[in-house]
């Protein structure tokens, strides 16, 4: 009985020490996801169209959304691998999207996640989360004539030596 018990202990251990390594994304995503994982998550994805590739080696969009329904906008979520691993999903919508909009992520954001650590305002506004290891950047962009981008990417490092059972 006693073996039994610290198989099971050391078997809950592993499992653990694998879930702490797993940086979450986007709900229902961790970094390090397959892009199988991210098909049975997500049933209605799909190829992208057109192929973007984040700059830095930082991923390859594999996968996307369309029309995922967040806060009363309709956004379009891409899912970025490193590797043939999940390493950043984005949010993104372009329209006449005001500059309260973003205030309004920004809050929700804020409630979730706490304060941001970082702003830069340029040509956009720019928000940063860190939340254990995962960056999560809101940016908005104005475009022209009344329109603007609204995005947000989530961003985490690939875990290392991942636990195979």
């Amino acid at each position: 009985m006693k073996s039994f018990l610290r198989l099971t202990g050391w078997a809950l251990g592993l499992l653990a020490a694998g879930a702490l390594h797993a940086q979450t994304l986007w709900p229902g995503t961790t970094a390090g996801m397959s892009v199988e994982d991210v098909k049975r998550v997500f049933p209605d994805v799909h190829a992208p169209e057109v192929e973007n590739v984040l700059p830095a080696g930082r991923g390859a969009q594999l996968l996307e959304l369309d029309e995922t329904a967040i806060a009363g906008h309709t956004f379009k979520v891409g899912f970025f691998f490193k590797e043939g691993q999940l390493a950043v999903v984005t949010l993104g919508e372009a329209g006449e999207i005001p500059v309260k909009e973003f205030e309004k992520f920004r809050d929700i954001l804020r409630k979730n996640y706490g304060l941001e650590y970082s702003t830069r305002n340029s040509e956009s506004l720019q928000l940063t989360w860190k939340v254990a290891q995962t960056i999560i950047l809101l940016t908005w962009t104005p475009l022209e004539r009344g329109f603007a981008a609204l995005s947000i990417a989530y961003e985490a490092p690939l875990p290392k030596g991942r636990i195979r059972l």
